[in-house]
């Protein structure tokens, strides 16, 4: 299936695999997805191994690999045929031969180095898993400046109320006081304003543990997707902090279904903050500055995750563009951590439980956090994709 080389805008041209795939599927074929390995542009590669990891899943008994082409996508033939006889999974075409596609992994033990300043921008850092990973890094980088950008708002917490992690009690707390104030309160509206709240009070509470450390704390109220106002909050940014030697892409959201029931707003959801996002921050970014990037993909990409085609995806092309910076800038670290489910984050209760009876461990906090400032600041630089936590099983 040639729709990987196709020169369509990112997002549609995943959506345009996945529509064609669901098309084909019930016919019984052995579906062979072909992506680019390389390109000139970022914008051409794709994300199909998570893609084809995760059919195979949803699709049992359905045959579905992904094959990457070196340089140009060009058909290297004699590969290709290789493979074919060969009866090869997923697999890179170098020049006469198919190299089936192994990724590393990374432990829990932690070096002590020295390191340098750094002015570091992170997407999505001000909450989640995100914020505990960059915590950690300002304790052992603290001459840093950190630039979160987040599209969340910061308010003040009301006064008259006392500060509460819950949202359900939150929700309550709203509730009361507007009725003591004489208000009809609307539910959808109490929701959004807990919702807003908590969030502040969390983005707060990153950015005091980063001032904690002795490191400098900017938050920049920015949507990453939005390239004309990111590129002006970067220009004031660097204009006054100098420019960014650091890049942690955290953002992303979930849209989880079937592949079956996948719309095209579906993968736009996924796509826009941590494919397109990206590619906003690197528009901006003189890259050749950068010493360290860190990309927050998933294990999903690398093992696939039913309902998740298009998470999938998106990881797997944020894998594939950290193999081509660590290509681009040989002296920076580059790191592309496929993060298996974390303690909090996206996993709920519900999540929880149900990793549980697969048998799957939770990253906990402070293991994650630890990996992560470790391995972007002192982690081997040929190894580029690291997978963590347990394997992911079907």
């Amino acid at each position: 299936m040639t729709e990987g080389l196709s020169e369509e805008p990112i997002t549609e041209r995943h959506w345009r695999v996945l529509e064609t795939c669901r098309r084909l599927q019930h016919e019984g074929r052995k579906l062979i997805l072909l992506e680019r390995a390389q390109a000139d542009e970022l914008t051409h590669l794709s994300g199909l191994q998570g893609l084809s990891r995760t059919l195979s899943q949803e699709w049992p008994g359905a045959d579905i690999v992904t094959w990457s082409l070196e340089g140009r996508g060009d058909a290297d033939f004699p590969g290709i045929l290789q493979a074919l006889s060969s009866g090869f999974g997923d697999v890179i075409f170098a020049g006469q031969h198919a190299y089936e596609l192994k990724v590393s992994g990374a432990s829990l033990q932690s070096r002590c180095a020295q390191s340098d300043r750094n002015v570091w921008f992170v997407s999505g850092g001000g909450r989640g898993v995100t914020a505990s990973c960059v915590s950690r890094l300002a304790r052992m980088q603290p001459d840093s400046v950190f630039l979160l950008a987040g599209r969340s708002p910061i308010v003040e917490w009301p006064q008259h109320l006392p500060v509460m992690t819950d949202i359900k009690s939150l929700r309550m707390a709203l509730i009361q006081d507007a009725k003591a104030r004489g208000l009809k309160p609307a539910l959808p509206d109490i929701d959004r304003q807990a919702k807003v709240l908590l969030a502040s009070a969390e983005i707060r509470q990153t950015l005091n543990a980063i001032e904690t450390a002795g490191a400098e704390a900017v938050y920049l109220r920015t949507d990453v997707s939005d390239a004309d106002g990111l590129k002006h909050a970067m220009q004031d940014a660097v204009a006054q902090y100098g420019p960014v030697t650091g890049l942690i892409h955290g953002a992303g959201v979930l849209a989880d279904s079937l592949a079956d029931k996948k719309t095209p707003e579906d993968v736009q959801r996924v796509f826009l903050p941590k494919v397109e996002g990206l590619l906003s921050i690197l528009a901006c970014l003189d890259i050749s500055r950068l010493r360290h990037v860190g990309l927050f993909s998933s294990a999903a990409a690398v093992f696939g995750n039913v309902g998740q085609s298009d998470y999938a995806m998106a990881n797997a092309w944020l894998n594939a563009v950290a193999r081509e910076l660590s290509h681009q800038l040989s002296d920076a670290i580059v790191k592309s951590f496929c993060w298996g489910p974390w303690e909090g984050g996206m996993v709920d209760d519900t999540l929880a439980a149900h990793f549980a009876q697969r048998g799957i461990q939770l990253i906990s906090l402070e293991d994650g956090a630890r990996i992560f400032a470790d391995q972007i600041l002192f982690g081997e630089p040929s190894e580029t994709e690291l997978v963590i936590g347990d394997e992911w099983t079907s």
